[in-house]
């Protein structure tokens, strides 16, 4: 018998599943080769529309939680397995390998891209659900949060949605290779904290957060902006330093709000381009940066100057931080309030 947590889960996969399938097919011939704005892995060379159907459609395999439920995986090894894993190569190359499909090719295996998830859901049992899935500082999940997976296929709907409404040609950054790992260590971090935030549904972003004073929507608010800071600091280390923006960033609680004023009206979809155009602009200078820009200081209010690779693990920690903030308020989370002795 499925549990009711995966008969739930089931439910809004499929729900986000049909809403992505609907766009897709609302896409003209020549929306599949339109690129894709603020690429996800910079590293990767720029998507196009095409691609990203193809990197949803997936593996066409049941990931994880097949391994998990199969038997394949030491539950006890998750943690490690979290910390470690790196699925940048594998996307890659189911996106290289489905490069001759055609768009009706993709479009069927959509339709049945999710049967072998949806067979491993059926088969989970209590004892596969509530291992600690650590997702960076102060940001853990269960592997029953894993069957919430809906948010894959929100986070690329809204990625075409920003291919459709923008124009943004090809760009190829390079960068020096000490700041490339730390790249590398930020999209990480950028890529888990889009998970928190497309799992929280429409009716949850206004209510309080544990987070004091700040709704959930704040919290989106808050890192939609927050890049801006990053800007003035890189800007400042490469020789373009603005006295008075610094001065406003070092009002840490002060410049918080104000940027929180500034977004109050906008909506889930605007903030997030938002963050996605502020993170590129972020990659964008950090391609800037030389040899001898590495020994450079930057003054960060609470724990006072940061070499510049400490500063960028204490930026893609700060946006963990926030990911695990918006957790309580996940699809997963709601469900299990409301059923709190269903498994």
């Amino acid at each position: 018998m499925t549990l009711p947590v995966a008969e739930a889960a089931i439910a809004d996969m499929q729900e986000a599943r049909r809403q992505f399938l609907a766009l897709v097919d609302s896409l003209s011939p020549a929306d599949w080769s339109r690129p894709v704005p603020y690429p996800i892995n910079p590293s990767g060379g720029q998507w196009t529309v095409k691609d990203v159907v193809a990197h949803v459609v997936g593996d066409m395999t049941a990931g994880l939680l097949g391994l998990l439920v199969s038997g394949q995986l030491d539950p006890r090894t998750i943690p490690q397995l979290a910390k470690t894993y790196d699925p940048g190569p594998t996307n890659a190359q189911i996106v290289a390998s489905r490069k001759d499909a055609s768009p009706q090719e993709l479009r069927e295996l959509l339709d049945r891209a999710l049967e072998p998830t949806f067979d491993a859901m059926r088969q989970a049992t209590p004892e596969h659900l509530g291992w600690p899935v650590p997702l960076g500082p102060g940001y853990e999940i269960t592997s029953e949060d894993l069957l919430w997976s809906s948010y894959h296929d929100r986070t690329h709907a809204d990625e075409i949605q920003r291919a459709l409404a923008t124009h943004h040609g090809p760009e190829q950054l390079s960068f020096l290779p000490a700041v490339q790992e730390k790249i590398t260590q930020m999209h990480h971090g950028r890529e888990r904290f889009i998970h928190a935030a497309y799992s929280v549904p429409d009716d949850a972003w206004n209510e309080p957060s544990a987070f004091p004073g700040w709704s959930y929507k704040d919290i989106l608010a808050h890192m939609a902006a927050n890049d801006l800071r990053v800007h003035t600091r890189l800007r400042a280390i490469l020789g373009d330093r603005d006295e008075a923006e610094l001065a406003a960033i070092r009002d840490v609680h002060g410049w918080n709000q104000r940027s929180l004023d500034e977004r109050r009206g906008r909506s889930t979809a605007e903030l997030m381009d938002e963050f996605a155009a502020l993170r590129y602009e972020t990659l964008r200078i950090l391609s800037r940066l030389q040899e001898e820009h590495l020994s450079a200081k930057t003054l960060v209010s609470d724990v006072g100057e940061l070499s510049l690779l400490e500063y960028l693990d204490r930026a893609t920690n700060h946006e963990l931080g926030h990911g695990g903030d918006l957790v309580p308020a996940s699809r997963a989370r709601r469900w299990r309030a409301h059923h709190p002795d269903t498994t």
